[in-house]
């Protein structure tokens, strides 16, 4: 029996948290899972000086919208894990909105939010908001699709 097979939130291991997601260093844009529920996830990053998206001291908005992605994905990493299945690739299907209201800096650490709006077969939907200090700092509507086993 794998040592994580009963690991409950937060989850703040980064190798465990990279195997929940399909990405890998230094691509990997969240810390940590602070909650999950059947409809709901909080992922928290903080803003380290070696992240590929900081600039001038500055989280960019690519690194912000990349974040609120993949805390959708560890929500769907985490679900799978829970269903003793193994994490599968996945892309963004479509971005519905976003605004970006305010940029992080280095060592800030930001909480992001997914509410899933629905899911059906290997889509999900869903509404993000991050945070920064309580402050929304971007929101977004996004559909995330999980790369069929077959292709």
């Amino acid at each position: 029996m794998d040592k994580h097979n009963k690991l409950k939130v937060p989850i703040l291991d980064p190798e465990f948290i990279e195997k929940l997601l399909p990405h890998r260093k230094p691509m990997v844009m969240v810390d940590a899972l602070v909650f999950f529920s059947d409809k709901k996830a909080i992922s928290k990053l903080s803003i380290s000086p070696d992240n590929i998206f900081v600039i001038n001291g500055v989280f960019s908005e690519t690194g912000l919208i990349e974040n609120m992605a993949q805390t959708a994905a560890l929500y769907i990493g985490y679900k799978q894990f829970l269903n003793n299945k193994v994490a599968k690739d996945g892309f963004i299907g479509s971005i519905k909105s976003t605004q970006i209201i305010s940029l992080p800096k280095l060592n800030d650490t930001i909480s992001t939010e997914i509410n899933v709006i629905y899911e059906i077969g290997n889509m999900i939907l869903v509404k993000i908001n991050s945070t920064l200090n309580g402050i929304t700092i971007g929101i977004s509507e996004m559909s995330t699709v999980l790369k069929d086993s077959n292709i």
